[in-house]
């Protein structure tokens, strides 16, 4: 039975004063806090951003609250972005309230392209290493550090809209059970874990460890690297249909119902494929050429539900044991990719204060950065055999 949810103008008021734990961050421009109840909660969000705290600050710009205790019919609540979110299931508190927050602060950030990949630095080149669902992005850039190269990011890329600069963004690294690495006296089993939104867990590596791999300043835009699961797979044509999932807060039948109405969505349904899942996966039939996940975010947004994470394709663990294939990606591909990566969604303040709303001209803002790199498919095989091909790559171009 549905309930009706206070304003967070309530919560806080009546349960403000129970957030006695504060923490602050800045994340370039951005300078926010988060209060809790429970130093507990606070701890998953201090793992993997620690290089991004601050000393308290007067006046943040953004403060979300993660109460734990059941404050509302008898359930935790997260206040975020002028919304109020029940968890119903108090043990998820932790992964909901960590990807809650990084949703709202990413959305605020106003200068900066984020999209979903691997970033590193090598002679001066930003480089760029997005890729399907599971296909080693970490491993690929976790290998590229033992090469030599420097890190930005093995999840996020970030570029400046007009200086078309890659810049550090120094979270934790999160790794999944199966990633390789080659650092020496870094034992994993010793690291710390976070929960997954998706369920299971990831373990923390603090990036201070990688004593000298880090690029500490920002590198232009020069090449992007596509990573393919798979030999038998043309990325380079497009198919008929792409799927993509979308791991939420929450679904309904009307919200389904409008997704299934977007202009290049062929099916959306809910799917059980993942049995640890903790909240929904709704699976989409995408036809070639559509970029629907703007879209998307706007109907999940109206229906006041979360996007937790995103994944295309259909692929299990990487398969490093076939011979990789490197070859150019034309820039309409390229820039089609990119699209379903970004994170800057359609109510970012990126959209509004620099593009005035206008998601064309931020549209076209990308594509110019995109013209100026270059772009290559690599199709995942053998490890070392890849990272040759990208530094030979990076060396001569």
């Amino acid at each position: 039975m549905r309930f009706a949810t206070p304003s967070p103008e309530q919560v806080i008021s009546r349960h403000g004063k129970l957030c006695t734990h504060a923490e602050y961050y800045r994340v370039f421009e951005l300078e926010f806090c988060i209060r809790s109840d429970s130093p507990r909660i606070l701890s998953s969000f201090r793992k993997m951003y620690s290089h991004f705290a601050v000393p308290p600050l007067d006046r943040p710009v953004m403060t979300s609250y993660v109460i734990e205790a059941p404050v509302v019919n008898g359930n935790p609540v997260v206040v975020a972005d002028d919304k109020v979110y029940v968890v119903s299931n108090p043990e998820i508190l932790p992964g909901f309230s960590y990807m809650t927050i990084f949703n709202s602060f990413i959305a605020k950030l106003q200068n900066h392209f984020l999209i979903h990949s691997g970033a590193v630095e090598f002679k001066g080149n930003g480089i760029i290493i997005p890729g399907a669902a599971r296909c080693g992005k970490t491993t690929v850039t976790l290998s590229l550090i033992g090469r030599g190269f420097s890190l930005f990011s093995d999840e996020v890329a970030a570029i400046h809209w007009l200086d078309h600069k890659v810049y550090p963004f120094p979270r934790g690294l999160g790794m999944r059970e199966g990633v390789k690495h080659s650092f020496k006296g870094i034992d994993l089993e010793r690291l710390e874990t976070i929960p997954m939104i998706g369920g299971g867990f990831k373990r923390v590596l603090d990036i201070g460890e990688l004593k000298g791999a880090l690029a500490t300043e920002p590198s232009p835009a020069k090449f992007i690297f596509f990573l393919v699961p798979s030999a038998d797979e043309d990325f380079s044509q497009a198919s008929s249909a792409s799927v993509l999932y979308l791991i939420t807060s929450d679904v309904s039948e009307g919200m389904l119902g409008e997704m299934r109405a977007v202009d290049g969505i062929e099916s959306a349904e809910v799917t059980g494929d993942t049995s640890e899942a903790k909240f929904p996966i709704i699976r989409f039939r995408v036809q070639s050429g559509y970029p629907v996940l703007a879209k998307l975010e706007e109907i999940c947004y109206r229906h006041n539900v979360l996007i937790f994470d995103t994944a295309k394709g259909e692929h299990g663990q990487p398969d490093f044991s076939g011979t990789p294939r490197l070859t150019p990606m034309p820039y309409s591909r390229a820039m089609f990719e990119l699209l379903t990566r970004l994170r800057t969604g359609a109510r970012s303040a990126l959209l509004t204060n620099q593009f005035k709303g206008s998601v064309t001209k931020m549209y076209l803002a990308l594509a110019d950065i995109v013209r100026k790199t270059k772009c290559y498919e690599l199709v995942v095989g053998k490890l070392d055999d890849m990272i040759d091909m990208i530094e030979e790559t990076v060396s001569t171009g």
